[in-house]
């Protein structure tokens, strides 16, 4: 595209020669409308010596300043198209000084590790080429789809919404700065009457120095309109409580008389939801071994799962249960059943994938699940994806079909989200993936993630206190990009929670610091060996009333989640470094920052500079080291800017709340 006030730029190769839309001589239809947050358009271009018609779909965000929009290519001739190769939805060419200063500031995706969403600074140099894609298939796995292209004067977001396999490529020359991004690989033909689509593209502009006024900007565009809502409300990140890591440690099988205990301690601590994760289903076998057979298993749940659900309701919760249905496992009802809804792979012969994009297939397990949140009274139905679906799409496709398997996949989960959530009103989806690996915009405008890491649950906790390090790393760093989220918590201090807690969160232990592994010790031990000093609902020592301070301090800085997010301090994993963020709220005039002295800091002080602060101004602050607020003290707005904050002990943490007079 050449600027955002005109129409983006599409290219793509067509029998072999370069095609860029809207440049291209074909015949143009458009239809434009105002929208209640500025104006939407159709612009379609048709080939009319093969019938190719290429469709933009665009949305403005006046507000913003913000431009969104999908493109569909479809034949509407009689034979198939030519080839059509490396489909590019965003090709963008940036005149710029060979001195100009570029930088792309991006992040890590999820991928079990401590540093998971760690932000990364990119110089774009002349002659230089930066290519960011994912792992396999997940969008977020190793890389997030949101990034934030930084210019003299101001800069660019872009998010991606495609929850398979994209591409974004920034190339520099000595006049220019050319980026593209779409799928990875494009490379088909289009039968009559066929039509796909592409990844959607997020753009925003921002002015100033600063980068975190672009990442803010995304954060309140997702919020007003695209993150999901419930009777026009939008959707807030629940406390709650599992047991899914107590039966996948000790070995113990999950039964209702253990969720029933759960939920008792748990209704008594003040938490949302009541959450089941895996091993509730099958008969029998280990959870990953059961996927495909979507049917309680009658040892453990002779019942069903409706009486828990329904204990759950009477007691004030929500009931979660979550679902892989995209992996079907050899011998699994499905598999059974359906062996010609599976997509095999030659790298994993006990895992099939469902095949979404076929009709048979997405409808039986639409229908499946559908009946499934109805039975057993879910309100959130979590999805979880826990292998890489790009071998067995590119199995699955034709030579002259390369990337047709992914698109129809991708075409196919969308829909079936969209039917559940239009068959179910009161039901929102949790999304996860391993932890995290599939988050974009499309997944975003459609759930929330829960546990965007597995790295608190697949060995984390081995690390000790680096735990926490972790964890900071994980939600703060994507709080840069996604403003509502989960977490995982182990330990209920006030330094072991804040770190913990963006948005909602969910615990099945709590491990005393004391019991933490000291850090020479990750490679000695097993999570099941740490875990084993822990103690869960099921403990009648379990630490309730420090679940219930933590929930009231929560509930407390929750309203700030909404606002703006800044680090306050460089992000890292170092174990010897502070950590620090603000949220802020403008319309409010108030906000909260979290502090962090880890446990090898030998820095027992640091100097703040807060966000968005009036040096005019009167402000009442509290500094809280532990969960009870300290008492408020008058500051000026000049002082409040160059503040030194104290914690004596390491680690330590501080709530610093503020709010203007």
């Amino acid at each position: 595209m050449t600027g955002l006030s005109g129409l983006p730029r599409v290219t793509f190769r067509y029998d072999g020669r370069e095609v860029s839309i809207p440049d291209a001589g074909w015949t143009l239809t458009t239809h434009k409308e105002k929208t209640p947050f500025g104006s939407a358009a159709r612009s379609s271009y048709r080939d009319t010596a093969t019938g190719l018609v290429v469709t933009v779909h665009t949305r403005r965000f006046e507000e913003f300043a913000a431009l969104e929009w999908v493109v569909e290519l479809e034949n509407e001739g009689d034979a198939d198209t030519p080839l059509i190769e490396d489909i590019m939805p965003l090709d963008w060419s940036l005149p710029l000084d060979e001195k100009e200063r570029v930088r792309l500031h991006h992040a890590n995706g999820s991928a079990c590790l401590i540093d998971d969403f760690l932000p990364h600074t990119t110089s774009l140099t002349p002659d230089f080429q930066k290519i960011l894609v994912p792992v396999g298939g997940r969008s977020s796995n190793g890389v997030l789809p949101f990034m934030n292209l930084q210019r003299e004067g101001g800069g660019t977001v872009i998010a991606i919404g495609w929850s398979g396999q994209w591409m974004a490529k920034f190339e520099r020359d000595k006049e220019k700065l050319r980026i593209a991004a779409g799928m990875e690989r494009t490379h088909l033909v289009l039968h009559p009457g066929e039509k796909i689509r592409t990844p959607r593209i997020l753009v925003i502009p921002w002015q100033g120095e600063d980068d975190s006024k672009g990442n803010n900007l995304l954060r309140q565009l997702l919020i007003q309109h695209y993150m999901p809502r419930l009777d026009g409300e939008l959707v807030m990140p629940p406390s709650g409580q599992s047991l899914q890591g107590y039966y996948y440690h000790t070995g113990d099988k999950a039964s209702v008389n253990k969720e029933m205990k759960a939920m008792k301690k748990a209704v008594e601590a003040g938490i949302d939801v009541h959450w089941i994760d895996a091993c509730w289903f099958g008969a029998g076998g280990e959870w990953w071994e059961e996927v495909g057979s979507w049917v309680p298993n009658p040892k453990c749940f002779p019942d069903g799962l409706r009486p828990i659900s329904d204990a759950a309701h009477d007691a004030g919760q929500k009931f979660v249960l979550w679902f892989e249905p995209e992996r079907v496992r050899r011998d699994s009802l499905i598999h059974k059943e359906h062996p010609e809804f599976l997509l095999p792979s030659k790298e994993n012969t006990i895992d099939f994938l469902l095949d979404l994009g076929m009709p048979e297939a997405w409808k039986y397990i639409t229908d499946l699940i559908s009946d499934r949140i109805s039975e057993y009274g879910i309100d959130i139905y979590r999805q979880d994806f826990n292998f890489d679906p790009l071998p067995y799409w590119q199995e699955a496709d034709e030579p002259d079909r390369i990337g047709m398997t992914e698109i129809r996949y991708i075409e196919g989960l969308y829909a079936f989200w969209d039917e559940l959530l239009e068959c179910h009103p009161n039901v929102w989806i949790d999304n996860c993936a391993s932890g995290g690996r599939r988050i974009d915009l499309e997944m975003m405008s459609r759930s929330l993630p829960l546990w965007p890491s597995d790295f608190p649950d697949i060995g984390g906790v081995t690390y000790g206190l680096g735990l926490h390090v972790g964890d900071q790393c994980i939600n703060a760093g994507l709080a840069r990009w996604v403003p509502l989220m989960g977490g995982g918590v182990w330990n209920f201090t006030p330094y072991g929670t804040r770190g913990e807690i963006m948005g909602g969160f969910t615990y099945g232990y709590h491990i005393d610091r004391a019991d933490f592994p000291d850090d020479n010790m990750e490679d000695m031990l097993t999570p099941k060996d740490v875990i084993a000093k822990g103690r869960s609902h099921l403990d009648d020592d379990f630490p309730v009333e420090a679940v219930q301070a933590a929930i009231k301090e929560w509930k407390s800085v929750r309203p700030f989640l909404l606002g703006d997010f800044y680090l306050l301090l460089p992000l890292t994993v170092s174990y010897h470094d502070w950590c620090a963020w603000q949220l802020h709220r403008d319309d409010m005039s108030a906000g909260v920052a979290l502090l962090f002295r880890r446990h090898q800091s030998p820095f027992p002080s640091m100097q703040v500079l807060l966000k968005c602060i009036d040096p005019d101004a009167d402000y009442d602050v509290s500094l809280s080291p532990g969960y009870e607020e300290a008492p408020r003290e008058r500051m000026t707005g000049r002082d409040l800017t160059d503040l030194i904050v104290k914690i004596p002990e390491a680690p330590g943490s501080v709530l610093l709340r503020y709010s203007r007079v």
